[in-house]
């Protein structure tokens, strides 16, 4: 049987519990799958649902519009059916955006979480190669009005930094990278990291 220890496995419950039917329906069949995938799979709570096996093989969220279900170490997988359609230029994780149950194919998710547990136990490690954060300029520049969102950002880790300015850098319009601007600095001027309010 998986390993799950009891108190993550009560939060992620929980957590489910506490979602739209769309999204809670999605989360629940995710979740299982994932449990019957190999018995070498650990059930935990970090950021939200997560689960382990020779390190870290995947996780998945809850967003207003969409699931995002991602391999911690996607670099190192394959993808031969074209699932990866989220944050793909990360440069360890790779997502999959899921927006409906009938999206999500049991066999192929299940063969790409074994591939996951298989990239872990050839030694699969995350190591940052340059942890420097390149601020785009118009960021920069929104940031440098408001004291106290520079000074959230600049105490921010390398990771949450990087989710700010990818949400940025991302954007395909004009107007929707003033948005998201605006956003980052909202975020740091009320000291929330960018998905604060989905993490239990």
């Amino acid at each position: 049987m998986p390993t799950a220890e009891k108190a993550a496995t009560d939060k992620v419950l929980n957590y489910i519990e506490t979602l739209p039917e769309w999204s809670k329906n999605i989360c629940t069949k995710l979740r299982s799958i994932i449990l019957e995938a190999d018995p070498a799979i650990t059930e935990e709570w970090k950021w939200g649902p997560h689960y382990s096996s020779k390190g870290m093989v995947c996780g998945y969220g809850a967003f207003q519009k969409h699931i995002k279900f991602t391999f911690f170490n996607g670099s190192a997988m394959n993808d031969p059916e074209n699932l990866f359609n989220h944050c793909v230029d990360n440069e360890f994780s790779r997502s999959i955006k899921y927006i409906t149950e009938s999206e999500i194919d049991a066999a192929i998710l299940t063969q790409y979480i074994r591939q996951s547990i298989a990239v872990n136990q050839k030694g699969f490690k995350r190591q940052v190669k340059d942890k420097a954060i390149i601020v785009p300029e118009d960021l920069a520049a929104a940031m440098a009005e408001d004291g106290t969102a520079q000074e959230f950002f600049d105490n921010l880790s390398y990771v949450y930094k990087k989710d700010f300015v990818e949400l940025v850098t991302t954007a395909k319009r004009a107007e929707t990278r003033q948005q998201r601007i605006a956003k980052v600095v909202a975020h740091c001027t009320e000291k929330r990291r960018l998905n604060d309010k989905y993490k239990k």
